[in-house]
């Protein structure tokens, strides 16, 4: 309801947005009706769905020990022991040469000085209003770091992850990260397997030479910053045309953002005393500077011409004549004793590289196929999932459309086997693989690689009108956000609707990392009890909770000074205290309190426009609550039929429930006897 909201009011047209609402809101009723009546509406594999996630819920709740990880790579899921997973963790942290423990918390430190950089930035002109607002941050919180299993390693080594989102310079980094990006120009860089398979294919090796992938050791954390800085100052010719910041204010910004990595853990705060952390958006471009920089000094210091040499991130391909192998190691790992390399070669004339098998041909040129590493677990959107239908079908198109652009080495028929066994192990009909199968038969012949033919044939068929469209997302819910977009479309042309899910796999995955304390959590709705009796107060706030609930505390502790001094609620200084809020007016009036130590959050955003929308359903939901009938004005009245139905399907799902379980009390199971 309120991703639709915020649809509606793209339309100033008062007429359009109530048409629009009713058409949901009717949309949403039956649906509400249809799921109610669950005997005439029943789906078997929404209940099978319904009753694994409630055992795996009860499983993972009756055995806190064992956590429920997401591999590093290859889409596979991975068990471990609590113990054994936080002990990893500890010790990579002990690494004293990257990370070292601080003693409190250094976030409002470094929100000071991120917000003190965007206003000298703002002051000299360097950014306009728009960009400084944007780059200012309040209410950031701590990073929290985890690991992700490498379940392609033995002993299941973790990869360390500090998601930078919350963090004060996350915008800043990407602000910065985005000037770094525009400004370089590489020969060496990957785009993407497309261009590179377009690339290699035209690629013949001189003789005796053989193919070698290259991948330096934790590249991020492996970066000395003096060696980012004098990339950037070598190179800052390449820079100052998409910037107007000046170099030593430019080099200035880049240190606060590498220097501000820090993270918490199990309770401890530690800083990133060398390299970057994997989470912050700056790391990947500071990478791919620095690469670029190694990459000219091996070339200059190599004692043999490279046929070519290509990038991505910090994955190089190359060929070699094989004797050289030691002296091409030492040069690259000669340039920073940090940046050190590991390397493969190819076997059988074989070596894998990004989703391709790179395969020398006896003429020296190279043949590629689409590729698998053997730790994928083959697992993509599978058919049966709760997702579009549209989905689906385009996730299905473009893989086929890989296996047949990047497999030059393979017949028509052994590139259908790829796509038919791939779609088969994750539930496509195969009516839908025959219909992919003729489509690549049909294209064959007129098809190249990188051609337009081919991506009509199996892909998606961009067009211009796409260019115009303004998209929004609302979540999926099979059947109604269907009818919601019908219903969206027809006073909405230009707005296209994006469905994500709430219900995924992740969900079900162990929370790894450090909660955020409720006090330090942001656009929120709250809801505060009373002591005294049933009614309660529901709020909304996008600063920190633990700054709302303080401003309460505050008009408490002023109406305490005014009772001491014999003020009553006739006094008008109690009177205007009533004024600023209903939760001090309900105090004043009844001679009651509202319990501030037992606030709860009713609800999180991550857009803060829904916020003020959902904290009006509350208010309207909730019969208890104290708040003015001012805080709904702006709730049409259009939806107060429908949370009158959820309250309602609400109530009868609950006795259901309670229902089910007090008949499973009372059933007994008969002995098993043989007959």
């Amino acid at each position: 309801m309120a991703d639709v909201e915020l649809v509606t009011k793209s339309n100033p047209n008062e007429a359009t947005q109530d048409r629009t609402r009713c058409a949901v809101a009717n949309a949403i009723t039956n649906h509400i009706h249809r799921f109610n009546n669950q005997n005439t509406h029943f789906d078997p594999l929404v209940r099978f769905c319904s009753t694994a996630e409630d055992i795996t819920r009860k499983f993972l709740k009756e055995n806190p020990n064992v956590l429920v990880l997401k591999s590093d790579k290859g889409n596979k899921t991975v068990l471990m022991d609590a113990e054994e997973y936080k002990q990893k963790m500890k010790e990579l942290l002990q690494d004293n040469q990257t990370y070292k423990p601080i003693d409190k918390d250094p976030t409002l430190r470094f929100e000071r000085q991120n917000n003190s950089l965007v206003k000298r930035l703002r002051n000299l002109d360097l950014i306009d209003d728009r960009t400084a607002k944007e780059l200012t941050k309040y209410n950031a919180v701590c990073p929290r770091i985890y690991g992700q299993p490498k379940a392609h390693k033995p002993g299941l080594p973790l990869r360390p992850v500090v998601p930078n989102v919350t963090a004060p310079s996350y915008n800043l980094s990407k602000y910065v990260g985005k000037i770094l990006q525009q400004s370089l120009v590489s020969s060496y860089n990957v785009q993407d397997s497309f261009t590179f398979c377009e690339f290699i294919n035209g690629v013949t090796l001189p003789d005796n030479h053989v193919l070698i992938s290259l991948d330096v050791k934790a590249l991020f954390t492996s970066i000395p910053k003096p060696l980012v800085i004098n990339s950037i100052i070598m190179r800052w010719d390449e820079i100052r045309p998409n910037t107007n910041i000046c170099l030593d204010l430019f080099l200035e910004i880049v240190g606060f953002c590498i220097d501000s990595s820090y993270f918490k853990f199990d309770g401890q705060h530690y800083a990133q005393i060398f390299g970057t952390a994997m989470g912050n958006p700056l790391s990947s471009h500071i990478a791919d500077w620095v690469m670029e920089a190694l990459l000219d000094n091996v070339l200059r210091s190599l004692n043999i011409p490279l046929p070519f040499l290509k990038k991505f991130v910090d994955d190089l391909v190359t060929a070699i004549p094989l004797d050289q192998l030691q002296h091409v190691l030492d040069v690259f790992n000669s340039y920073d004793i940090h940046i050190q390399f590991t390397h493969e070669l190819e076997v059988d004339n074989q070596l894998p590289y990004l989703d391709m098998l790179l395969i020398r041909q006896n003429n020296q040129t190279v043949k590629t196929q689409w590729y698998q590493k053997p730790i994928a677990s083959g697992r993509f959107l599978n058919y049966l999932s709760f997702h579009p239908l549209k989905q689906k079908l385009n996730m299905a198109k473009n893989f086929a459309k890989r296996v047949h652009l990047l497999s030059t080495d393979l017949d028509m028929q052994a590139k259908q086997v790829i796509v038919e066994d791939n779609l088969k192990l994750n539930g496509y009909p195969t009516s839908l693989r025959k219909r992919i199968a003729n489509r690549m038969n049909e294209r064959e012949n007129s098809s190249t690689v990188g051609t337009q033919p081919i991506q009509h044939a199996i892909g998606s068929q961009p067009t211009e009108e796409h260019l115009e469209h303004t998209y929004r997302s609302i979540p999926y819910i099979k059947h109604l956000s269907e009818r919601v977009d019908r219903a969206i479309g027809r006073e909405y042309p230009n707005i296209k609707l994006a469905k994500y899910n709430i219900n995924t796999v992740g969900n079900l995955f162990s929370r790894i990392k450090d909660p955020i304390a409720l006090d330090d959590q942001n656009n929120v709705v709250y809801h505060i009890p009373c002591s005294n009796c049933p009614a309660c107060y529901i709020g909304m706030t996008k600063n920190r909770l633990k700054t709302r609930i303080s401003g309460h505390r505050t008009l408490y502790n002023t109406m305490d000074r005014l009772l001491e001094q014999g003020a009553d609620n006739t006094d008008p200084r109690m009177a205007s205290l009533s004024e600023r809020t209903a939760l001090m007016q309900h105090s004043i009036q009844e001679n009651h309190r509202f319990d501030l130590k037992q606030v709860k959050i009713l609800e999180k955003v991550n857009k803060t426009q829904n916020l003020q929308f959902l904290e009006m359903c509350h208010i309207a939901r909730n019969r208890h609550s104290i708040n003015r009938r001012t805080d709904t004005d702006g709730l049409h009245a259009i939806y107060a039929g429908i949370l009158h139905e959820i309250e309602k399907a609400s109530k009868t799902r609950i006795a259901n429930e309670i229902g089910n379980v007090e008949n499973d009390n009372n059933t007994q199971t008969p002995p098993h006897t043989s007959m």
